[in-house]
Order: structure tokens, then C-alpha cells, then sequence
């Protein structure tokens, strides 16, 4: 993905990456993102975008050179391929389309040692050539540390003496054509179960995509696969505002021998309505093999402003071919 994303300077906490159709097809493809606007560009303009949309964690081709970068600087030696994604925000203020030209700005806001691990947090925001922050997240990564003094190094190098700071983010100028009933959601309700099988090939295809190593790729793939499952459910790739996951001790990660499949089953429950803004919070749980993946996953929904027991002409059917 080297021609997406220029270098991140040392210097300095930018750089420049475009949002192309074929890397969103490629992304949508290996986290099983299927909505039809990820893939055709009939279905984005039904939908009212200009080209295709990316699903809601594609940032993670941009910054996943980034987080490598800054974690090489940290970590050394057979014990840097452990990386840990031990807490990730991600808040969507619209959606990457094809043919975006963007700002990739990072700001390390800590760097903490102890026990031999580096402890990064990092803000990172994606922001167009008008200055509105598309995207913007914060990461925890932890990783074992060479010494204390070159983890301490790292925040000196690569984090802005300024904070990140963007325009507002703009007023969303169209409103999600979700195919759910807003008005007949209740607290607890449960959302269908999905059940998956991921091959080790699998994992290897989105570290390719994304740039991560084969040691981070499954957390963020994980976030990929549970955003998937809420847009199917929601019928609109860019109704997610925000997400969160966390990990939690004696969490399983995802590992699977090369050559072996794993079964993963995914499911959703309504914790909470906003009635006036016609938002719900959802929490996620994945599972493989009936070990849980995510110590807390969530995320936040905008739904049409009239409720319609109907689905939406807009939004269109879902790929049948999974």
C-alpha cells in the first residue's frame, strides 16, 4: 500500500494518502464488508455518495505504516512482533469515499515504559483538503520496549509539539438510509447471530491490504469483521458514528495454524436509545471456537429521521455471495 500513503516524516506528524476504489474493494473483501456500496459504484451514488464508500475502519491502511513506524522505533528484536491493540476509539464524523485526498496527522499523546513494555497512545486524524477532520481515533499499543530511554525517544521523534488540531467537522449533509425500524428498538433488544469461518489465509490477506504485521492485524481484523456485521444489520455502510473496543485480561486473541479454519460466531445487543437524536449504542461480542475476542466492543448509530417500517429505496440489497 506504499503508493497510497506518502512517508511519515520524521520531522514532522503528516502525511498525504488518497482513498482509491480498488483498495476499498480489496479492504471490503478481506473484513467481509459486503454491502454493495463498498463494491459498485451504483449502488454508493443510490445511496448519495460519489464513489464507492469505505467501510468504517479503512483508515487502518493508512495508519497501520504509521503505528509500524512508531512501534519500530520502540521495540526490537523477535519480542516487537507482539504488539497489542489494547484500546482503540474510532469516531467517524462521514464516511471515506473514492477519490478523497487526505491529511494523515498523528500526535503521540503519551509514551509510557514499565516491565520491559512500551506503552503508545496515539491520535491520529484523517482531514480533508477543507480542514474537517473525517475521521479521527486514539490507539494504545503495547509492545516490549528495547530500553527505557529509546521508548522515551519515541514521543520526542514523533509526536507534534501541538496537539492535533482540525476545523469542526462538517454538518452531516445527508441522513443515514438505515433499513431498521428505529421507533420499534428497545433496550436489550438482541441483533441476529452471524456465524463465520476464517482461514489463516484469511488473516494474511488484511495484513497484506492493511501494511500491519501478522502480530497486530488480528485486532483490528476483528473490528473490521464486528463493523461488517453492524452495517449489514443497519443496511448503511456510513450510519456508524463511533467505535470502541477493549481488551481485557484472559481475553483470547485470534491465532489459527496456517492451513486450519476457525469458527467465529458474532453477536449484538441494543444497549442504549437516544429517541430525540435518533441514535442507539451497540454492543458487540465476537467469539471463536466460544472464546471471546473483544473484552468490550461497541458502537454508536445515526438512523433516518422518519421511521419507516419499510426499508429504505435507497438503501439497496445486500451482496448475496459471502
Amino acid at each position: 500500500m506504499n503508493d497510497l500513503v506518502t512517508p511519515l516524516s520524521r520531522n514532522g506528524s503528516s502525511s498525504r494518502c488518497v482513498v482509491r476504489s480498488t483498495t476499498i474493494r480489496e479492504f471490503a473483501r478481506a473484513v467481509r464488508n459486503f454491502h454493495p456500496a463498498h463494491l459498485r459504484e451504483d449502488a454508493a451514488h443510490r445511496l448519495g455518495f460519489s464513489g464507492l464508500v469505505a467501510p468504517p475502519t479503512f483508515s487502518a491502511v493508512f495508519l497501520g505504516h504509521v503505528h509500524r513506524e512508531l512501534l519500530d522505533a520502540a521495540c526490537t528484536g523477535p519480542a516487537a512482533a507482539r504488539v497489542l491493540h489494547a484500546d482503540h476509539v474510532l469516531d467517524l464524523a462521514g464516511p471515506l469515499v473514492a477519490g478523497d485526498h487526505l491529511d494523515c496527522r498523528v500526535h503521540v499523546e503519551s509514551s509510557r515504559y514499565f516491565s520491559d513494555y512500551e506503552v503508545l497512545t496515539i491520535r491520529s486524524a484523517l482531514v480533508d483538503q477543507d480542514g474537517h477532520a473525517r475521521q479521527t481515533g486514539t490507539t494504545t499499543l503495547l509492545g516490549r520496549a528495547r530500553t527505557a530511554a529509546a521508548a522515551s525517544s519515541v514521543a520526542e521523534t514523533f509526536a507534534d509539539r501541538n496537539p492535533i488540531e482540525t476545523a469542526p467537522p462538517p454538518v452531516p449533509d445527508r441522513m443515514p438510509c438505515t433499513a431498521v425500524d428505529f421507533a420499534s428498538l428497545g433496550v436489550g433488544d438482541e441483533l441476529p447471530v452471524q456465524l463465520l469461518e476464517v482461514a489463516a489465509a484469511d488473516l494474511a490477506e488484511y495484513a497484506a491490504v492493511t501494511g500491519l504485521s501478522s502480530a497486530e492485524a488480528p485486532g483490528m481484523y476483528e473490528l473490521g469483521l464486528a463493523t461488517g456485521y453492524l452495517t449489514d444489520w443497519l443496511g448503511d455502510p456510513a450510519a456508524l458514528t463511533r467505535l470502541r473496543t477493549q481488551v481485557a485480561p484472559g481475553v483470547h486473541g485470534l491465532r489459527i495454524r496456517p492451513g486450519h479454519r476457525v469458527r467465529l460466531a458474532l453477536r449484538g445487543r441494543v444497549t442504549g436509545l437516544d429517541r430525540r437524536h435518533r441514535t442507539a449504542t451497540l454492543a458487540v461480542d465476537l467469539r471463536c471456537e466460544g472464546r471471546r475476542l473483544f473484552g468490550y466492543a461497541a458502537a454508536e448509530a445515526r438512523f433516518e429521521r422518519e421511521a419507516s417500517a419499510a426499508k429504505p429505496p435507497c438503501a439497496p440489497p445486500r451482496e448475496a455471495n459471502r
